[in-house]
């Protein structure tokens, strides 16, 4: 099966404080990111390919305080899984992300092991790594709700993997934001107005 894909995304964000030591109390924003994304897949009952782009559009960068500045990233990617059954699938990822003013600029890496534990019931572990955002470790759980099946044939070809995935929801339509340290202050990457290098600090808002 050959797919593509394409859609429109938002994300509001209401910030909070951070956790670099930095008061911004009282100055926290509402920001409101957009983006368009596209996606072309490939499903066989062994392999799938999986090639995505997610181009922010509208206002990119927007002040999330009166130090943070969140911008959203524009990113590239190319998965490749392999079906061990029907139910279980491995599959690891390449990634090219860019944006908030070049601060997130680089390669990443992922890989997901994804279990359908019953019909409709799917159980995800993701792991990724890049420069921006370092090792991030999350789980998911997926439950869909259908109609009873009405014979065994039919639920039989329901568990191939090229027929799940025409029913299945598109892959990587999350907003991604980083945020880097701007404003008044200058940029905290690089030093600072006191004329000392700081650590740059991010707010960890990126979705995946």
């Amino acid at each position: 099966m050959f797919g593509l894909n394409g859609g429109y995304d938002s994300r509001p964000m209401n910030t909070g404080g951070a956790d670099t030591g930095i008061n911004v109390s009282g100055t926290e924003k509402s920001a409101f990111f957009q983006q368009v994304a596209v996606n072309a897949e490939a499903v066989a009952n062994d392999w799938n390919f999986n090639a995505y782009a997610l181009l922010p559009v509208g206002d990119t960068e927007q002040d999330l305080n009166v130090f943070y500045q969140g911008g959203a990233l524009n990113t590239y990617g190319l998965d490749v899984g392999y079906f061990i059954t029907p139910e279980l699938n491995a599959s690891v990822g390449y990634y090219y992300q860019n944006g908030d003013l070049g601060t997130a600029d680089g390669s990443g890496v992922l890989g997901r092991m994804a279990y359908e534990i019953s019909r409709g019931l799917t159980v995800r572990i993701n792991i990724s790594y890049d420069e921006a955002f370092e090792t991030r470790v999350s789980a998911d759980l997926e439950v869909r709700f259908g109609g009873a099946n009405t014979t065994a044939q039919r639920q039989e070809v329901q568990q191939l993997p090229v027929i799940n995935a025409l029913t299945s929801r598109a892959s990587y339509r999350d907003v991604r934001v980083h945020d880097v340290g701007t404003g008044g202050f200058g940029s905290v990457e690089g030093g600072g107005s006191d004329g000392k290098e700081k650590k740059v600090g991010f707010i960890r808002s990126m979705a995946s």
